[in-house]
């Protein structure tokens, strides 16, 4: 008898730790509102190109650090944020240079909760969502396609208030797989180069990327650069050097008529 009581016992306390108010009895959830105009920087996880991409192309990017309300993370680091390409024209072979338009739409919330963001600080009427984020570099020159790296920096602001729900057994189950952010690199100044040319006006390409004509003073990260100087008539130049941190070199390329 006494044995029965004591199995009766363990039973309910079993049933009664196995409810479901007991179970629920986490961390309550609760919403959040992200205010309108809160800044989030994005940085670019693919290259661009006026030469490759077609409008409508998706376009991915990573928030690089914990976006707050107050001291609530409300969209972490390494979140992962999308926009799309809105308008694409390559080079022409008559010398047109090449237009790459593109725009960012949401980053990702905690609970799934797709946020909507625009690249302007304030509100511009109607004209939110369809304002075009702006080349970072002055790579728009004559006859030549638009070329955007991977890795490139840029500002976004909610959209407006917008309203996500953090905590709870619901969120945690909701919550999108965590990306683990690279960390950045020690940071490095960048060299100064003062490229020149006999005749002057020669084209400069680095690493293949156009850059400029002759004479250019450019901003090179430390490592090795393809250097190549080249003018209608005369023969193409070409070095690799090596770019250290904070240094001033002069390249003064002598062209050699054809």
């Amino acid at each position: 008898m006494l044995r029965s009581k004591t199995f009766l016992l363990w039973f309910e306390l079993f049933i009664m730790l196995s409810s479901p108010r007991v179970l629920s009895s986490q961390t309550p959830s609760r919403t959040v509102k992200i205010p309108d105009a809160t800044l989030v920087h994005l940085s670019l996880q693919d290259s661009l190109s006026s030469a490759t991409n077609k409008a409508e192309d998706p376009v991915q990017f990573q928030v690089t650090g914990d976006v707050k309300v107050g001291d609530q993370v409300v969209i972490p680091k390494g979140s992962m944020a999308r926009g799309h390409v809105v308008d694409v024209k390559p080079k022409t072979i008559l010398g047109r240079s090449g237009k790459l338009d593109f725009t960012v739409d949401h980053v990702k919330a905690p609970d799934g909760t797709d946020v909507r963001l625009r690249v302007s600080s304030t509100r511009k009427g109607e004209e939110t969502s369809s304002s075009l984020l702006m080349v970072p570099f002055n790579l728009i020159l004559g006859g030549k396609d638009v070329n955007i790296p991977k890795g490139a920096q840029f500002n976004t602001y909610v959209d407006g208030d917008q309203e996500i729900t953090l905590g709870g057994p619901t969120a945690a189950r909701e919550a999108p797989p965590t990306v683990q952010p690279v960390p950045p690199p020690t940071p490095q100044e960048p060299s100064t180069v003062v490229v020149k040319s006999t005749p002057d006006g020669a084209d400069i390409t680095v690493d293949g990327k156009y850059v400029g004509s002759t004479p250019s003073t450019l901003q090179l990260a430390p490592g090795e650069h393809a250097v190549v100087i080249e003018k209608p008539g005369y023969r193409q130049w070409q070095r690799t050097m090596s770019v250290s941190s904070g240094g001033i070199i002069t390249i003064n390329a002598n062209l050699e008529a054809q």
